[in-house]
């Protein structure tokens, strides 16, 4: 029988997952109704729901493209606020595998801002929204399962303030409340069986300070990220720029090498990665803020795909499915592809939708766990299985950072396979692998004030 309801969704979770999945079932459905636990005010501020907010975010091309195409004139009006456009390879700096990237222009474009100010532009437009209402300050309590149609009809909600609990009927569910979710056993509590996992585990931590930003900084770059070489190094640094003339700086140490809090010893964590410009920037800067600290254990991916039966009426989307190691920055963007696949979906019907949906972002995971988990499983310290041929493509992918170096060509398909917009097999195809295995094609750049322009580079 066909399922036709299109009546009313629920959204569990008004993080980025929940806002962007809002925002694709409001073209499809006639009410959606987003519930979350914290309080959403128009404060510019990290929320205790995401306890990562105040560190360094990376928002991808493909991330960026989907809501600039979601939400047109909120990149503008963010920019106007003072967040800062600009080109991921030829506006920010990459230092990794003993080298700078070259500065050239790739046409995939960005932005840096902080995490509270994008969260609270899109959650602005997806409250505007018609038909979108955002119940804030509401435990979830757990979705309502129908065992007879096999199906979940709704979700039950109490509100903190006052412990009133309450049903929202919803021809749709959808959960998207982080690695927190309890959907793994809401499924086998329903009785549709246990949910594969796995797990890659990698004890990264952060330290981030605000300090002020002044004219001049990182030769002109509107951020950058500084690596040492794995595994002989566990220590990084992401730069952004952001709104309120401010850089972000987040230190970062993996396999529990933990950057401290105190701020000296970070300062001198600071001064040991591979550049001096990280240490630069932070020796007589007094942070505007104490510093913040987060730690990330292990990335996780939730197999809901290979459950024989899914009830109707539920699907799962974001961290809840898939958490990978933040500092590759792919979390907001492959949530907002995963919603843009929901859209999809929904524009083909009902029918199967759940076996559809999670068909359709399998590849969608399958490219950023490939990434972030191959990076992990450089550092011997990584338990796990490495996959077949780890070595080989570790051995392959170093030397394409290292060609980057000098290459426009390797650069860009680089960076278009770690912005989501390709597959990891294409930085193996042969266009590309004979320019790497060559160790690139151009001069090599050492000064990062340089910038190549687009029409000066080699073109494929």
């Amino acid at each position: 029988m066909a399922d036709t309801n299109r009546e009313s969704a629920v959204v569990l979770g008004a993080s980025m997952a929940g806002l962007a999945t809002a925002r694709a079932l409001a073209l499809h459905f006639g009410r959606v109704t987003v519930v979350e636990r914290d309080a959403l005010t128009a404060a510019i501020e990290a929320r205790k729901g995401v306890p990562q907010a105040n560190h360094a975010h990376g928002l991808l091309p493909s991330g960026y493209r989907i809501l600039d195409a979601w939400f047109p004139g909120m990149m503008a009006d963010l920019i106007a606020i003072g967040a800062m456009p600009g080109d991921v390879t030829g506006d920010f700096l990459w230092y990794q595998y003993g080298c700078w990237k070259l500065r050239a222009q790739s046409d995939l474009a960005g932005i840096v801002v902080t995490r509270p100010m994008l969260e609270s532009k899109v959650r602005e437009r997806v409250r505007a929204l018609p038909n979108v209402e955002l119940l804030d300050g509401h435990d979830i309590d757990e979705p309502i399962f129908d065992a007879a149609s096999a199906r979940v009809t709704g979700a039950r909600v109490t509100r903190r303030s006052s412990g009133e609990s309450n049903i929202i009927i919803a021809d749709l569910v959808i959960d998207t409340t982080g690695r927190g979710s309890q959907s793994p056993a809401w499924l086998s509590k329903w009785g549709f069986g246990d949910v594969d996992e796995a797990h890659v585990r990698i004890d990264v931590g952060y330290s981030t300070a605000i300090i002020p930003r002044r004219p001049g900084d990182l030769y002109g770059a509107m951020g950058a990220i500084i690596a040492g070489t794995v595994p002989d190094s566990t220590r990084f640094a992401a730069i952004l720029g952001a709104e309120g003339d401010r850089w972000v700086v987040t230190l970062v140490g993996a396999t529990g090498d933990y950057p401290p809090t105190d701020l000296a010893p970070w300062r001198e964590f600071a001064r040991s990665l591979p550049t001096p410009d990280t240490y630069e920037l932070v020796k007589d800067r007094d942070p505007l803020m104490p510093i913040q600290s987060y730690r990330f254990p292990a990335n996780r991916q939730r197999h809901f795909e290979r459950l024989k039966r899914f009830p109707l009426g539920y699907l799962v989307l974001g961290d809840a499915v898939c958490s990978f190691n933040p500092i590759y920055g792919q979390g907001m963007s492959v949530s907002l592809c995963e919603a843009k696949a929901l859209d999809d979906c929904l524009a083909q019907g009902n029918d199967e939708l759940a076996q559809r949906f999670f068909a359709k972002i399998s590849p969608i995971i399958a490219s950023p766990w490939a990434i972030a988990t191959g990076e992990d499983f450089r550092f011997p310290q990584v338990a796990g299985r490495r996959p077949p041929g780890h070595a080989l493509i570790s051995s392959y992918m170093a030397r394409a950072h290292r060609a980057a170096n000098r290459d426009p060509v390797v650069l860009k398909r680089f960076f278009e396979v770690a912005s989501l917009l390709a597959p990891p097999t294409a930085m193996m195809s042969p266009s590309i692998a004979w320019r790497v295995l060559l160790g690139g094609l151009g001069a090599p750049q050492s000064d990062p004030s340089a910038r190549l322009r687009a029409e000066t580079a080699v073109v494929a």
